[in-house]
């Protein structure tokens, strides 16, 4: 989920960034988990629908790729309820691909500390907030990302010497436990024919 604030900055100025969402992390941390829960819950309700899966089949589309994140199963700090019924609405949609004849291959897509740095992974691990002065409008604020790309996943970076200086076993085992947990939860469900074990780790992991 790619959520930004319209009009964030003429509302809170120099406060943008505390009122927010670039990624599912900051959306959490910005809405808080009560309003956060109703706007994803909104959310998934329309996002995918039994008229979309079912115009799927009828174009002959024969699998879907799902992505998740750790979250999901292991919450922890502003996902904590805000993601409540995730699950529920993974269920549904791996129930519909089977009621209408499809596949679908669970990915795992976003993990604690993101494993690549963008915001697709839950979490934007570098940002920088400035005043646009060369777009419209000028003096908007703004900010860059992609050219900062950092993970945090598997433990420290060291940029000036571009290695790993340590290994950060508690993220790694805690990916671990999801990938089982999901592995155990979808192990015999008809629709269910893999499970990408993590999209896009950092090139660098």
């Amino acid at each position: 989920l790619f959520y930004q604030f319209l009009g964030a900055d003429r509302e809170f100025g120099d406060d943008v960034a505390d009122h927010t969402g670039l990624d599912m992390y900051t959306f959490c941390q910005a809405l808080g988990p009560e309003e956060g829960n109703v706007q994803l819950r909104r959310h998934w309700r329309t996002w995918v629908t039994e008229d979309d899966i079912k115009r799927l089949s009828e174009l002959n589309i024969n699998s879907l790729r799902i992505p998740v994140g750790d979250w999901m199963w292991r919450p922890y700090g502003p996902y904590v309820n805000c993601t409540a019924g995730a699950l529920d609405e993974l269920d549904r949609v791996l129930d519909l691909a089977h009621k209408y004849g499809l596949k679908a291959v669970i990915d795992l897509h976003g993990v604690v500390d993101s494993q690549n740095g963008f915001d697709n992974s839950g979490m934007m691990r570098r940002l920088e907030w400035d005043y646009a002065m060369r777009s419209s409008p000028v003096g908007s604020i703004t900010f860059a990302h992609w050219p900062m790309q950092e993970a945090g996943w598997i433990g420290t970076f060291d940029g000036r010497h571009v290695r790993n200086t340590d290994i950060n076993w508690g993220n790694v085992d805690l990916v671990l436990d999801v990938l089982r947990l999901i592995t155990e939860q979808y192990k015999d469900h008809p629709a269910v024919i893999g499970l990408q074990p993590l999209n896009e780790p950092w090139q660098f992991t």
